[in-house]
């Protein structure tokens, strides 16, 4: 019973381990294509609040 038990436990820690790491992947991948979003003026205006008010005084 105790290797039938290992064995389930490591076949469930490597789904676990698989689905963190490509977790791990696709919170890189979306992390670059945000920064290189940010680069573009147009995608910048929308993304980034405060590139709408630089330069532009509170109203008091």
């Amino acid at each position: 019973m105790t290797s039938q038990y290992n064995e389930r436990f490591r076949r469930f820690s490597e789904r676990i381990e698989k689905g963190i790491l490509i977790g791990i992947v696709v919170c890189a991948i979306v992390l670059i294509a945000g920064e290189f979003l940010i680069q573009y003026a147009p995608v910048r205006v929308l993304l980034i609040e405060t590139e709408q008010l630089e330069g532009v005084l509170p109203i008091p």
